[in-house]
């Protein structure tokens, strides 16, 4: 053995995608010509890590079979790494995401229609002898309809303006803890959602005073003063 003298020209932080994804616990990477290294060893070279890439898409199918072929088994000595196999590793990973988020959305969208629904609810049976007053003073039917279907649409439409407001405030914010935590994620600013649920939340406010009205409505103005005393 010998000691050999380098020049150190830069130095360079090496991508993960291209290092042998190890280093040494005492001592240094060092990039270098193979034919200098072989001649400073005095020792045969062997291929540890060895990386290429493929022309078009039916070249990388051909290459993704040929290496399949070659490493398949538990005791075959190589492995490889390849764009099908990050592809399909990915896929596997975005899918629990979309499932964890699908699930925690419909959750969440269950509770926020049924507070919705009990506070539509609860506004109007707490409000039972206030109605029968109104009525015994000479309130129709239909304007007690209107004003209850009025009282929902503001109050859906609340909901909608409140949530957009948050949405505006906390997406940013939520987009780029996310954009942080996962490299591979792109936060992009939508309100798709929020536009798509506004419907839902109009219809219940017009729907459910509707209908609470027509349990009302069956006991008459006299009834309704008396059951609330």
């Amino acid at each position: 053995s010998h000691d050999v003298e380098y020049t150190v020209c830069a130095l360079v932080t090496v991508p993960y995608q291209i290092s042998f994804r190890a280093s040494l616990m005492y001592g240094m990477d060092a990039i270098m010509g193979t034919e200098q290294l072989k001649a400073d060893s005095g020792e045969e070279l062997y291929s540890l890590f060895y990386m290429f890439d493929t022309p078009d898409r039916e070249a990388e199918e051909a290459a993704e079979h040929f290496l399949a072929e070659l490493t398949k088994g538990e005791t075959s000595p190589l492995m490889y790494e390849s764009k099908a196999l990050v592809r399909q590793d990915f896929q596997g990973f975005r899918q629990m995401f979309l499932l964890l988020g699908g699930a925690l959305c419909a959750i969440v969208g269950v509770v926020g229609i049924l507070n919705f629904f009990n506070a539509i609810l609860t506004g109007i049976l707490v409000r039972k002898r206030e109605f029968a007053m109104l009525q015994a003073v000479g309130m129709t039917g239909k304007q007690l309809k209107k004003m209850l279907v009025t009282e929902g649409l503001l109050y859906a439409g609340a909901t909608v303006l409140l949530s957009l407001v948050l949405v505006f405030l906390l997406e940013p914010l939520v987009g780029g803890m996310l954009e942080d935590m996962f490299w591979f994620f792109a936060y992009h600013f939508d309100v798709t959602a929020l536009w798509a649920a506004a419907p839902v939340f109009l219809l219940l406010g017009v729907v459910l005073p509707l209908g609470v009205y027509r349990g009302i409505a069956r006991m008459t103005i006299v009834e309704r003063l008396r059951e609330v005393e």
